[in-house]
């Protein structure tokens, strides 16, 4: 019972006309010398919160538990969130748009039970048993999280001061739930995230329920727990924002209930209520965020499935991965091939050439063609020269190819970097790599690439291009092959 809304017990017809006397916090009265004065209520009603509590514990229990052996198959989603929490066990990166605290609770009960990730739930129906997968405590571990819903429901509902009844039918909904209770019995994340959304709510009430105590050890306990809960709910997936909108709103609630001008609280006690809320439910779920997201990127630091997602300069950090080492510097006079960072083709060129006229009836130059092939040929290979100061280059060039030892020292001289000024010669074909005021072939709105002879000297500014790699720190930041992204941007047209 709140202190400023004091509630008053209505009296009978006779006592009409008396003062109403404040009502008692015992369910019986008593005589002044502490003996009933009425019967008071049974043992069974006295423990019947108790006894519907273990109700509701013991139903969840059954049904996430009732056979959770079958089907011994990967069913629906857990080809993907099995697969997760075998690439957490194997320590081996990978890239999915769920945050990483749910995958990361399952993989712990891998870990728990001995499992070491070597199955990869790669399609629907395989057979667990015959791949030697611990299959029944995994979804045992998720189903002991939805096991424990129906009682927090219960809790909740008792806690913000309905009776028995209610509570119990409110968890009792939750219990027989159809999609609760299939996601509980499977290994998915969905239960996972509502235990920690109903532990935020739960957390908020018990800190609700303290609010004439304010600032005491209890008070920032529990102001501090929803907080944490918070941050782990969004941390299993972004819909638990929706958590984070309704306790903020109820926080707004109370804050405006702070504030009133009846209540007289300073402007100084405000701040001090709203910088404690701002703390506990923004800053702690905040670093609960990304405190997982830190422990995601210290357990993943082997190469896996996830690499091509993230830059050149991420993945050669990642232990074995094969980008580290195939990555060398390259060298003016190397041999070298472009692909396509999102299509994956690579650049080459040949002996044919654009058609005079195309169907819309524009007229190409007719030089030779430059396209794309998905995979790699002696058409595809370009040698990287210098466009400025090529002196002693070709001799560099005659040494390195003679097979002559160079030293460091020279062959640094030698090194391509960011923003250098190159031409490309197409290896197959004796013709630098070009770009010139023609449309090309399919939009009109770009110019056509193409070729030219090296001994035209008329038309070599379209054949110079600039270098510039993808997250260069400096123009002393040297190109590398597999590791480097890079832009050719035309030093002529742009």
């Amino acid at each position: 019972m709140s202190i400023d809304e004091p509630q008053v017990r209505k009296r009978s017809a006779r006592e009409a006309g008396k003062q109403t006397a404040p009502e008692s916090d015992s369910l019986d009265s008593t005589t002044d010398n502490g003996k009933a004065k009425g019967t008071a209520p049974g043992w069974f009603v006295r423990s019947s919160s108790t006894y519907a509590f273990a109700l509701v514990a013991l139903l969840a229990f059954v049904t996430r538990y009732w056979k959770i052996w079958d089907p011994a198959q990967v069913v629906f989603d857990e080809v993907h969130f099995g697969k997760f929490a075998s690439y957490y066990l194997r320590r081996q990166y990978h890239f999915d748009i769920h945050p990483p605290c749910a995958k990361m609770m399952i993989a712990l009960g891998g870990w728990l039970v001995g499992y070491d990730g070597h199955f990869l739930f790669e399609k629907i129906g395989m057979d667990y048993m015959a791949n030697g997968v611990p299959y029944i405590m995994l979804r045992a571990w998720v189903a002991a999280w939805g096991a424990a819903l129906p009682p927090l429901v219960y809790m909740i509902m008792a806690e913000s001061g309905y009776s028995v009844a209610a509570s119990l039918l409110a968890a009792l909904l939750v219990t027989f739930d159809n999609a609760l209770v299939t996601q509980g019995r499977l290994i998915l994340l969905d239960n996972i995230m509502i235990f920690f959304m109903l532990a935020a709510v739960y957390a908020y009430v018990r800190f609700y329920k303290l609010r004439y105590r304010a600032f005491g050890a209890q008070w920032w306990s529990w102001l501090v727990a929803t907080g944490v809960m918070l941050g782990c709910a969004v941390s299993c997936k972004m819909v638990g924002l929706l958590t984070m909108t309704l306790v903020g709103s109820a926080v707004l609630c109370d804050l405006w209930r702070i504030i009133d001008i009846r209540r007289g609280t300073t402007m100084a006690q405000f701040a001090r209520h709203f910088a404690a809320r701002v703390f506990a439910l923004i800053v702690v779920p905040f670093a609960v965020y990304l405190g997982f997201f830190y422990v995601h990127f210290a357990v993943l630091t082997h190469t896996g499935p996830g690499d091509g997602y993230h830059t050149a300069k991420f993945q050669m950090q990642l232990i074995d991965n094969p980008m580290t080492k195939s990555s060398f510097d390259v060298y003016f006079g190397d041999e070298i091939a472009f692909r396509h960072r999102d299509t994956g083709v690579y650049m080459e060129s040949g002996t044919n050439r654009y058609p005079l006229r195309y169907d819309d009836q524009r007229v190409s130059s007719q030089g030779q063609q430059v396209t794309g092939a998905k995979k790699l040929s002696n058409d595809g290979y370009w040698r990287i020269k210098p466009a400025l100061n090529t002196e002693g280059f070709v001799e560099f060039q005659a040494r390195r190819q003679a097979g002559e030892t160079i030293s460091e020292e020279e062959l640094d001289k030698w090194a391509v970097h960011h923003m250098d000024l190159v031409q490309l010669e197409h290896v197959a074909t004796g013709t630098n790599l070009r770009t010139h005021d023609v449309a090309s072939p399919m939009t009109p709105t770009n110019m056509e690439i193409t070729t030219l002879a090296l001994n035209n000297t008329a038309n070599v500014a379209d054949t110079v291009w600039q270098i510039k790699i993808d997250q260069a720190t400096a123009n002393t930041t040297r190109l590398q092959t597999s590791a480097s992204f890079v832009r050719m941007v035309s030093q002529k047209h742009g």
